[in-house]
C-alpha cells in the first residue's frame, strides 16, 4: 500500500509553555505520537484495530533534534511518515514547522506490545505491506543501547499514580520524559534550552511502582551535555536512559 506524508497543524497552547513563552520538551513531543497516532489510523493499521488482538503500538527509541522551540500560540505543522522496518521495529519520521521554517525533526522508532504476556510481538501484516514515501530517514536510525548516567548529580522520586497511567495500563510516555527532565535546576531550565534529545524506553512503569530519576550533568561554556535514567525502586529495573543537549536561551523572558 503506496503511503503519502501525513501533515497536521496544531497550535501551542497556553498550558503547555514554559516561563519563557516556549513550548515545554515534554508538550512538544506529545504532539509526535498523537499525530502518528491518526496517520496510522487512516492506514489501517491503528491503535484501536490492535487492541482488538491485545496488542498496542509503544516507542521504543526517539530522537528528536531542535533549532528553535515553538512559541504560545504559534501553528505547528507536523509532518510524518513511516520510514521502514528494522526487525521487530517500525521506523517513523517526523519535520515539524512554523511559518514554513523547519524547526525540529524526529525519528523514531515504534514496537508492537503484547498487552497479555508484556513483551514485544512481531509486527502486522498490514505493517508490512505499506510502502513508505521515497524520502531518506531526517537523523540516522540508530538504537543501539543510550547509556545511562555513571554519576548522579541530582535525582527525584516519583509514584505512579492511576492519573499518571495510559490505555495499557502503564505509565503514559509524556509523564515519564516529565520524569526524566524533573531532577534538572530551575536555573538549568531557565537559561538553558534543550537542542538534541535522544531517548530509548526500556521496561514499563505500572501503578504503585516508586521511580527514581537521576541525571548527569556535563558542561562547558557552550553546551550542556546530560544523561539521564529512570529506574524501578524496587528492583533497579532501568525504565529509560535518555540524553539530552542544552544550549543558552536566546528567546526573552
Amino acid at each position: 500500500m503506496p503511503v503519502d506524508v501525513w501533515t497536521e497543524s496544531l497550535r501551542v497552547r497556553g498550558h503547555e509553555v514554559t516561563p519563557r513563552g516556549v513550548v515545554a520538551l515534554p508538550a512538544l513531543c506529545t504532539y509526535l505520537p498523537d499525530v502518528a497516532g491518526r496517520h496510522a489510523t487512516a492506514l489501517g493499521v491503528s491503535m484501536r484495530s490492535l487492541r482488538a488482538e491485545n496488542k498496542a503500538w509503544i516507542l521504543s527509541h526517539l530522537h528528536l533534534t531542535i533549532d528553535r522551540l515553538p512559541r504560545w500560540e504559534d501553528e505547528v505543522a507536523v509532518e510524518t511518515w513511516p520510514s521502514g522496518l528494522d526487525g521487530l521495529r517500525a521506523t517513523r519520521e517526523f519535520v515539524l514547522s512554523v511559518e514554513d521554517t523547519e524547526v525540529a525533526r524526529a525519528t523514531s522508532a515504534w514496537l508492537v506490545f503484547d498487552t497479555e504476556r508484556r513483551r514485544p510481538a512481531r509486527l502486522p501484516k498490514a505493517v508490512h505491506d505499506l510502502d513508505p514515501p521515497d524520502r531518506p530517514p531526517v537523523l540516522p536510525h540508530e538504537w543501539d543501547d543510550v547509556p545511562l548516567p555513571q554519576r548522579t548529580d541530582h535525582t527525584q522520586t516519583f509514584e505512579a499514580r492511576y492519573s499518571d497511567l495510559d490505555l495499557n495500563r502503564h505509565v503514559n510516555s509524556a509523564r515519564l520524559l516529565e520524569w526524566v527532565l524533573a531532577p534538572l535546576p530551575a536555573e538549568h531550565l531557565d537559561t538553558r534550552v534543550c537542542a538534541e534529545l535522544h531517548l530509548q524506553f526500556r521496561a514499563e512503569a505500572t501503578l504503585g511502582d516508586t521511580v527514581r530519576a537521576a541525571v548527569q550533568v556535563d558542561a562547558s561554556d557552550e553546551e550542556r551535555r546530560v544523561r539521564h535514567a529512570l529506574h524501578r525502586a524496587d528492583d533497579e529495573q532501568v525504565l529509560i536512559a535518555a540524553e539530552t543537549r542544552w544550549v543558552p536561551h536566546t528567546d526573552a523572558p
